[in-house]
């Protein structure tokens, strides 16, 4: 659906300090684990990904595997949900994704230290063939490693500034705004969450729109976490439409990111 494309690229903008964007494209991995991408080796060998530029901070091969085994795993989403794409993101490639007044730049993200960010998108074919119904549309697990903690910190209170700054809402609608859409209302509220991690933060983005094309509104709700435990961070993003998400859903899906994080760093 066309129309959701602006709704994941503003959600991407706002999230980026902790990670997201839009990189170059990994091959998927059919089961959604870790195990079964190809990435980088050690010692340089073409392997099917290019070479990041994690590489000349510690073993490139060692931080996509970490990234990827701190994320959420297919396994632990709701039923229906098929992985369409990973990626990883260079601070070039998030740079430029959140490219914007009032968004990190590249001197932020090399400032807080950030190594490699690791994007993983899932969707719910059968909710975005009835959208009228309603449903969840799609999710995004982000995994994020910082050189230290106290720079990962730093971007996840970037995120906790930029959330709460009262130009945020009308930059959000800006760049959600696109042709044929029309946003008619947009809010975004904090959310109650368990002490997870180091830190931890949750928000609730409300969008009511309008599809010129379809003649139709829909309703957006996009519920999103970040949690730090030392210097990594994760992050998850819900969409749904026309529907509230699983009452619980976003505590669980938190709960089972923490406990992937606790797990790539022993």
């Amino acid at each position: 659906m066309k129309f959701l494309l602006p709704l994941v690229a503003a959600l991407a903008v706002f999230l980026a300090a902790c990670g997201g964007g839009d990189g170059d494209e990994t091959e998927p991995s059919p089961a959604g684990s870790p195990a079964s991408t190809t990435i980088a080796s050690p010692e340089g060998e073409a392997t099917g990904a290019a070479p990041t530029e994690a590489a000349t901070v510690e073993d490139g091969a060692e931080v996509e595997a970490l990234l990827k085994a701190a994320a959420l795993w297919l396994e632990d989403l709701p039923q229906g949900f098929i992985l369409d794409e990973d990626t990883f993101t260079t601070n070039e490639e998030a740079s430029q994704e959140a490219g914007g007044t009032g968004q990190p730049t590249l001197e932020d993200f090399n400032s807080w230290g950030r190594i490699l960010g690791y994007d993983a998108t899932y969707s719910d074919p059968e909710a975005l063939s009835s959208l009228d119904e309603g449903g969840t549309l799609s999710l995004t697990a982000t995994t994020t490693l910082y050189e230290d903690s106290d720079g990962a910190g730093d971007a996840l209170e970037f995120v906790r500034d930029q959330a709460s700054d009262p130009e945020f809402i009308e930059s959000f609608e800006e760049t959600f705004a696109s042709p044929g859409l029309e946003v008619l209302d947009a809010g975004i509220s904090p959310l109650s969450l368990d002490e997870l991690g180091d830190d931890r933060q949750a928000y609730e983005i409300k969008i009511t729109t309008h599809s010129t094309d379809l003649d139709e509104d829909f309703d957006f709700i996009a519920q999103l976490v970040g949690i730090r435990k030392d210097r990594l961070i994760g992050a998850v993003t819900v969409i749904t439409v026309n529907a509230a998400p699983p009452e619980d859903q976003l505590e669980d899906l938190a709960s089972k990111l923490d406990e992937r994080m606790k797990d790539a760093l022993e």
